[in-house]
């Protein structure tokens, strides 16, 4: 893998999964033989193969580097077959068409065969080979821009992984399930299903359509967000782990100064799980593989320290550890708001917006939680400490390793989600950000530190959970080990992980250069 690497910033292979109309007079035409007729127009090729899409019922693969689909094209056709529209706007006569279904690969003409036309995929006869290995980046469709945290995996097996902040992912899956679906969701987005075999072996781009709820499926009447959350609270019994599980964890977190990051750790853990209505405390967890790489002066840790690590990411369960903003005992310390009727995952999810009551002067949230609207199951949550009052939250967020340090918090803010499995719901994405300005009493020049914590659940166990061996428990504020960051993919064997993001992983090859260039220097 290592030598094979694709820069996923350099190319791509895009797919097309367009909505589209079912046209019965095309009947059982081979596909590249149906007709269409399309008004002449001068268009890029991105928006020419959106528009054949929907004309010919399909979809389209081909890999950017090849196809550039930004190039003007000129489009037309007059009841001609799709292949001579194709050939047509493409104008090289070095690529191929392959189908598969209505899936239609635009390849290069001498490129090896490639799971067409084959009722089983072509896998390689090296039992050493485990994993199929998909990467690639999730996009808006309306206007091309990344998506973060949107979910990608197979949902009946509950494996999967999150895009990173460039909208990017790296996900491995046993080759034994090439025969399944790859599941692409987010929030206020259509979701997809797209076969496996399809998929092997490149590196793909998904334009997610946006979802807009008709007016149909909302009942004009009035919606009370006080009985929301209270119905989401009782139905958690119904909607949450009765039973503890294996959470098969990925988890990271990094801090940066000045905008150059002095810190990045990142880990795998299993975690036990407790059910939902007993105490986080009862929750245990287990390192599997872990690594850190630290640039920073010794001075930075003596003069701040950020409370972070695994418990952190695991107290943000917001069902398990319910928040002031889900606690409706008197007196009320919020005011909710129902706002809009959304698609979270697939699903048709109330948004309640929550402030905290205008009288209390103390650091509380404010946010949005998204709950189920036929089980009222609680989907997910986006909030922060109100900006107001962040001076008040910091002795619970900042551990201060020098009286001579003052410490200004600017921003923390929190984004959790859930993933449905077996007819329950578990934690499945947690994400904390956190800036802090920093003085040293008697100077005028402060600096500015963020920090990150993130954690995906990767995979869920139902069967035979017990609690770990005494002996293989970790502490959970103290993780991670120090470990060469090198050959990213094969150290992480195979386990998912969040992909790091370009900027991250430019700043992390300079540290690495550093380092090297330090030991180097001491032989």
């Amino acid at each position: 893998m290592g030598q094979n690497r694709i820069k996923f910033c350099k190319r791509g292979l895009w797919l097309f999964l367009l909505p589209f109309t079912l046209n019965t007079a095309f009947g059982q035409v081979p596909l590249l033989e149906k007709t269409i007729r399309i008004p002449r127009q001068n268009t890029t090729l991105y928006e020419a193969l959106n528009l054949i899409s929907q004309k010919a019922d399909c979809f389209f693969i081909y890999d950017s580097e090849n196809v550039k689909s930004d190039k003007r094209v000129k489009l037309y056709a007059d009841n001609q077959s799709l292949k001579k529209v194709l050939d047509n706007i493409l104008l090289n006569t070095g690529l191929e068409y392959k189908v598969l279904g209505k899936h239609i690969l635009i390849c290069k003409t001498k490129q090896d065969e490639y799971l067409v036309n084959k009722a089983q995929p072509i896998v390689s006869h090296d039992d050493t080979i485990k994993n199929i290995v998909i990467r690639g980046h999730i996009y808006d469709k309306q206007n091309k821009t990344a998506i973060p945290f949107a979910t990608i995996g197979i949902m009946e097996e509950n494996i999967g992984t999150i895009t990173n902040n460039d909208g990017f992912f790296t996900l491995k899956i046993p080759v034994s399930l090439i025969g399944t679906s790859l599941v692409v969701s987010h929030l206020g987005y259509m979701s997809q299903h797209i076969p496996i075999r399809l998929l092997n072996r490149q590196q793909v781009d998904f334009f997610l359509d946006r979802r807009i709820i008709s007016i149909q499926e909302v009942i004009i009447r009035y919606i009370d967000p006080d009985l929301i959350i209270k119905k989401a609270i009782e139905q958690r019994k119904m909607n949450n782990a009765i039973d503890p599980a294996y959470l098969t964890t990925f988890y990271r977190e990094g801090v940066q100064k000045n905008n150059k990051y002095i810190s990045y750790s990142e880990a795998v853990f299993k975690v036990y799980k407790s059910p939902y209505d007993v105490s986080e405390h009862y929750d245990q967890v287990k390192l599997l593989k872990s690594r850190k790489i630290q640039a920073s002066n010794p001075r930075d840790t003596v003069y701040l320290k950020l409370k972070a690590g695994v418990q952190s990411a695991l107290q943000l369960d917001i069902v398990k550890c319910i928040p002031g903003f889900l606690d409706l005992t008197p007196p009320p310390e919020y005011t909710y708001t129902y706002s809009d009727l959304v698609s979270y995952n697939a699903k048709d999810a109330y948004a309640i917006t929550f402030v905290q009551n205008a009288d209390l002067k103390k650091a509380l949230y404010s946010g949005t939680v998204y709950i189920e609207k036929e089980g009222f199951a609680i989907l997910g949550a986006d909030f922060e400490i109100n900006p107001e009052f962040l001076d008040l939250a910091a002795e619970d967020l900042v551990l201060k390793k020098s009286p001579r340090l003052i410490v200004k918090l600017e921003k923390i803010k929190y984004s959790v989600s859930f993933m449905p499995f077996n007819g329950r719901y578990y934690l499945q994405h947690v994400r904390c950000d956190l800036q802090v300005k920093t003085r040293l009493r008697h100077h005028l020049t402060s600096e500015t530190f963020n920090t990150f914590l993130e954690l995906a659940t990767c995979n869920i166990d139902t069967v035979h959970v017990v609690k770990f061996p005494k002996q293989e428990i970790m502490k959970p504020n103290v993780i991670f080990s120090d470990r060469p960051f090198n050959s990213y993919d094969a150290f992480w064997d195979d386990f998912n992980v969040i992909t790091p993001e370009t900027k991250l992983s430019e700043a992390l090859s300079k540290i690495l250069g550093k380092i090297e260039e330090k030991v180097n220097q001491q032989r």
